[in-house]
């Protein structure tokens, strides 16, 4: 599923529901259960039970097979925090959390078998 890309947004985003942690730098013992909603290149939107504030560093990790065909790396990605929201309505998580990369994720090569 592809989600329209607003013009300030350089890249495409997909939609997706990938189970993943987030680790805050500063606290590499606190390890928060989260959902990736939708990715792109640049960055993720998360949904958690925890708030983080903007401009926190984050360590985000996802199953070792992610599910994810568009994007190579996706295991484990450093990025920060750059706004978050409160979704008094969701059934899952309590808050969206937009985190931005600080590299870009690579695109899967596909190789033609000949």
């Amino acid at each position: 599923m592809t989600t329209s890309t607003p013009k300030n947004r350089k890249w495409e985003r997909y939609g997706c529901l990938l189970p993943c942690r987030v680790i805050p730098e500063t606290e590499a013992d606190m390890n928060i259960s989260a959902r990736i909603i939708n990715i792109g290149r640049g960055g993720i939107l998360i949904e958690a039970d925890y708030d983080f504030a903007t401009g926190t560093r984050v360590i985000v990790l996802t199953a070792g097979e992610s599910g994810e065909d568009r994007f190579e790396g996706l295991d484990e990605v450093q990025g920060t925090v750059r706004w978050g929201q409160l979704d008094k309505v969701s059934l899952m998580g309590l808050f969206y959390i937009g985190i931005e990369f600080d590299d870009l994720l690579p695109l899967k090569q596909v190789v033609s078998q000949a």
